[in-house]
């Protein structure tokens, strides 16, 4: 999973512009769970929509205060039971990590898998900023319809490749992200490699209560 390359983004972001994007040297694993492994908690997604455009105007406002040294990150890491993470259909694939940046991650994956879109998670949380996002040419222009007009989408390095999307959310306790890298046969299109990514970032913000 990319979670090196999200934290040498954060490093850039939230420190100073101009870095080069990082090399990708690792890869989502795969879920080989079935499932009846766990009692699924009720998890119901709308149909799969299509993207459309972000309007042009946009003025994303960040609820967190990166300057506040006494802010504190939301950890989607290691909040949730290995139970409690089977329950919304998902399973811990890599120990935490932290650093100074300030920056938490792990990987997870989909316990089992309906829609024959086989990868991983890269779930992290940081002060990387939408701005610096968007002005290093990463922020999708598209969103989809209906959904919370926070989040929002964006590509990681590297650039030649069309495998994965992340969806994040600006909270008071920094950037949840969650990075969809698919892996599989298949050749899912942006539109549900974006989708991916969304509903399992709103199934770990429901279960914990991360505003």
């Amino acid at each position: 999973m990319r979670t090196r390359i999200l934290a040498a983004l954060v490093a850039c972001g939230v420190a100073v512009s101009g870095c080069a994007p990082p090399q990708d040297t690792t890869e989502a694993a795969h879920s080989t769970t079935t499932e009846e492994t766990y009692p699924f908690e009720t998890w119901e997604s709308p149909p799969k929509p299509s993207m459309i455009p972000l309007p042009p105007d946009r003025d994303y406002v960040e609820a967190f205060d990166k300057f506040d040294p006494n802010n504190t990150l939301y950890d989607l890491c290691d909040t949730f039971t290995p139970e409690e993470l089977a329950g919304i259909g998902l399973e811990k694939a890599t120990v935490t990590s932290r650093d100074s940046s300030p920056f938490i991650d792990c990987g997870m994956r989909e316990v089992h898998t309906t829609d024959g879109i086989h990868g991983g998670f890269s779930v992290s949380t940081h002060f990387a900023r939408y701005s610096w996002l968007r002005d290093h040419g990463l922020v999708i222009d598209a969103t989809f319809p209906g959904i919370d007009e926070r989040i929002y989408f964006s590509n990681v390095p590297p650039f030649d490749t069309t495998d994965h999307c992340d969806a994040a959310i600006s909270t008071p306790h920094g950037r949840i992200s969650v990075t969809f890298t698919h892996t599989g046969k298949a050749t899912p299109t942006k539109d549900q490699l974006c989708w991916k990514a969304y509903e399992t970032l709103e199934k770990l913000r429901t279960k914990g209560g991360f505003q």
